[in-house]
């Protein structure tokens, strides 16, 4: 019998942190936005052990991936940023399914079906048996109230807003409580969760990188080591954390005893290489099978002419958006923001920097998502139009506005934001571009009192509610994105429809307040989501883009031929 709880309970941490809501509460940027925060104490030191790997594991025949930057940890109650290898290393309750045309669902995972009361607040989950950990200890119910506990108490812990809606977690962060009380065992293979109010994207959230299931045992032994020191980083997962090389490289060996079935891979080298041009040299020269093509931007039109029966992309999951202050004059006025919104020819820009790979979005919800409309109103590129609008609003003269440009951001948003003010300034608004250090930017952006900028939200999980409570969910939220909507009414609405039972009638509530938000509030202006493009060796074969574009890369399913 695995040992049991109160171990790890004994330590809970008093974090004193802001809950607010499954994936839209996440300080370090969440869903894959642009100024990632790093984690305190994470990653600061490699153990020998991890800098060493394991010195019996023969890499010979392995695929060869890379990365541009080491990872931080392998522990995601650590990390919000480095999910690659907890995606391929653990396994969570539930996981999305993403069919050839686009459309996703959840799907069992360690957690065979499950029941879910009729008021919303009760989920039973039936655990798959026969599961082994890696060190070949049993998976069972204890392994998930103990992950489930650790994240909420982990020292230096973040995702914790995955579980804010458990009844209870807000008591086991402040530490008034040593148990989350909304979790329990009912026996070695099944658990209930109870939450505090009905959360339709209670399930989706389940499917997050961050709620990866660990072992009870393991981990607790591990102490601070698990997630730096592979041989001690034990999951469920399709493949064993093997080796960690820091700044050098990682390394995964297939498992064997996989409840899926054993991976066709036998491992998977991951380089740690900054250098986009060596990246580039040592995919053509064969060194490696994958190569990320966010990675090399500038040479993508390349590969493409170069390598066009080698690339392999799918959508991603996530919306880049434009911002504009409702504090900040003349942005009160809808007008003035309608004629921003038809001012800025988004097609253009998705050609000008991304080949127009991906596609003009009009909403809050981009395509691949839950929920996405493909009916909704559209917004036109319409100068003519704009100039009229601000005319209207007694600004036929134009004005001056700050373009607030994040200094660690991609030479891709600075071009945006060059053409952007290159078009305002057609319809008679003066842009100008204002350059903050990250750090600036972020305390400035929280503070409500940023300028108009461009960004990017990429989902964490497959919900409508990762997106729109993110941004408009309530007066705090608003404000850290310097939106400041003042719509207290809409707000309500918004943090209301997390607790529509009937799914029918909660996306119905999301696309009109969609349609309310963007087409008559014109609250921000939607710019376009992107394919996500890879090239791959010809050896490889089925390597498919993970659908969120957070964890980039899913080895289980991949083969290569000799």
């Amino acid at each position: 019998m695995k040992k049991k709880l109160s171990l790890v309970l004994a330590t809970a941490m008093t974090l004193g942190l802001v809950l607010s809501g499954c994936g839209g509460g996440n300080t370090s940027g969440g869903g894959g936005e642009a100024g990632t925060e790093p984690v305190p104490g994470a990653g600061a030191e490699t153990t020998e052990a991890a800098a060493a790997g394991d010195p019996a594991v023969d890499t010979t025949g392995f695929m060869m991936d890379v990365l541009n930057a080491d990872i931080q940890t392998a522990d995601v109650q650590k990390t919000s940023k480095d999910y690659t290898m907890p995606q391929n290393i653990y396994d969570r309750l539930l996981d999305i399914e993403v069919d050839d045309a686009g459309v996703s669902k959840i799907v069992p995972s360690l957690a065979e079906d499950w029941d879910i009361s009729g008021d919303g607040l009760e989920y039973t989950f039936h655990l798959r048996q026969g599961v082994k950990f890696h060190n070949g200890n049993d998976f069972t119910a204890e392994d998930v109230v103990y992950t489930f506990n650790r994240l909420l108490t982990v020292e230096n812990g973040v995702n914790t807003e995955l579980l804010d809606q458990v009844k209870g977690a807000a008591e086991l962060i402040e530490g008034s409580a040593d148990t989350l009380e909304g979790v329990e065992q009912i026996d070695d293979y099944t658990i209930k969760i109870t939450l505090k109010e009905p959360f339709a994207a209670f399930l989706s959230c389940l499917t997050a990188p961050g709620l990866s299931i660990y072992d009870s045992e393991a981990t607790e032994a591990a102490g601070d080591q698990f997630g730096m020191d592979p041989a001690v980083t034990i999951g469920t997962g399709p493949f064993r954390f093997a080796g960690w090389t820091f700044n050098d490289q990682l390394v995964l060996v297939k498992n064997e005893d996989y409840w899926r079935g054993a991976p066709k891979l036998p491992g998977v080298v991951i380089k740690i290489i900054p250098d986009t041009e060596t990246q580039t040299m040592m995919f053509e020269s064969g060194e490696l099978d994958l190569l990320d093509l966010d990675f090399v931007t500038d040479a993508t039109e390349r590969f493409l002419e170069t390598y066009p029966d080698q690339i392999v992309q799918g959508p991603r999951v996530g919306i880049t958006y434009f911002t504009m202050n409702f504090n900040i004059e003349p942005f009160q006025d809808v007008k003035v923001r309608r004629a921003v919104q038809m001012a800025i020819d988004r097609q253009a820009i998705l050609d000008a920097l991304y080949g127009g790979r991906g596609q003009v979005e009009h909403g809050i919800y981009p395509y691949g998502l839950i929920g996405f409309n493909e009916g909704q109103t559209k917004i036109s590129y319409d100068p003519e139009g704009a100039k009229a609008l601000l005319a209207e609003a007694g600004y036929g003269d134009g004005f001056t506005m700050e373009l607030a440009a994040d200094a660690s951001a991609s030479d891709t948003v600075t071009m945006a934001l060059e053409i952007i003010k290159e078009q305002l300034a057609a319809v008679g608004i003066q842009a100008e571009i204002k350059n903050y250090d990250e750090s600036t930017w972020l305390e400035t952006r929280k503070a409500g009192e940023l300028g108009s900028f461009m960004s990017t939200w990429t989902a964490d999980f497959n919900d409508p509610e990762n997106f729109i409570y993110t941004f408009f969910g309530n007066e705090e939220k608003t404000r850290i994105r310097s939106i400041n909507y003042p719509d207290a009414a809409v707000m309500a609405r918004v943090s209301g429809a997390r607790g529509i039972v009937n799914e029918d009638e909660r996306l119905a509530e999301y696309q009109a307040l969609e349609e309310k938000l963007i087409h008559e509030d014109a609250a921000w202006v939607p710019m376009y989501s992107r394919m996500h493009l890879w090239a791959v060796s010809k050896r490889v074969h089925n390597f498919k883009p993970v659908w969120s574009g957070v964890g980039d890369r899913m080895y289980y399913g991949v083969s290569l031929s000799e």
